[in-house]
């Protein structure tokens, strides 16, 4: 299906284990709509940081698996804790409306384990449980945290730890 409508076409350059670049052309449409729907559904599921180190850790084991290092205790520590904390929860159908090309609409995302609720953030409804005030305290909050970083940050430079804004790379302590 993915194939008929051009999905899953990649056209890479690579670096190669002996540090020379290759061309690659693959053609992999049932992965690459397996890999839409997986990462809708992962979006949908877990939160934010844990995205983050999933797609980081992703990356590393990655590296190791490219290496012929599947079982080092590197990659089997990334391989089963993304299994053990992100794949266990990930289950659901996502409907996909294919086009011609990478153009397609994703259409319904359903699934037991959705923490995505559209109705519990819309702040178009007058009583929803989440409002136009909570973002405000949500942003204040976030303010103190880079406060406190700024705050850290004249420190480190008072006590000569880090520049006070000379030459490339140093930080400029910019006022509060």
């Amino acid at each position: 299906i993915g194939g008929r409508h051009g999905i899953g076409m990649s056209d890479q350059i690579e670096n190669r284990i002996i540090e020379a670049k290759s061309r690659g052309i693959y053609e992999a449409p049932g992965m690459a709509l397996l890999y839409i729907a997986y990462e809708r559904l992962v979006t949908g599921i877990h939160n934010e940081d844990t995205i983050l180190d999933y797609r980081i850790n992703g990356l590393k084991l990655g590296r190791y698996l490219y290496q012929g290092r599947w079982f080092d205790s590197q990659a089997l520590m990334l391989r089963e804790s993304a299994m053990r904390w992100v794949a266990r929860a990930v289950t659901g159908e996502v409907t996909i409306e294919l086009r011609r090309g990478n153009d397609y609409s994703i259409m319904a995302t359903k699934s037991p384990n959705l923490t995505y609720e559209a109705d519990r953030l819309t702040m178009e409804k007058g009583d929803s449980l989440f409002t136009a005030v909570d973002r405000i305290g949500q942003l204040t909050m976030r303010n103190l945290d880079i406060s406190d970083t700024r705050e850290k940050l004249r420190l480190y430079a008072k006590t000569g730890l880090i520049g006070k804004g000379e030459g490339v790379g140093s930080p400029t302590l910019l006022g509060r």
